[in-house]
């Protein structure tokens, strides 16, 4: 069951993805420009965390950048 759980998430994120990047928006991994296939995967496979999204806009107020920060759990 959380196989295909994490199947379903990474093939909604990586179809997201791909929109956003068609649309010439910038995504980026730890700081590090990054593909919607490895940004998914990373966050489908995360395991003491999670990734937190910061949505950029540009100066014209449109969206210019998507980055993906690792935050990690407190045990």
């Amino acid at each position: 069951m959380k196989e295909r759980i994490c199947h379903e998430e990474y093939d909604r994120m990586l179809k997201e993805l791909s929109a956003y990047e068609e649309e010439g928006v910038e995504l980026t991994l730890k700081g590090n420009p990054a593909s919607p296939k490895k940004i998914a995967l990373e966050c489908v496979m995360r395991e003491r965390g999670s990734y937190m999204s910061d949505f950029i806009p540009g100066t014209d107020g449109r969206l210019r950048e998507i980055s993906f920060d690792y935050i990690r759990r407190k045990n």
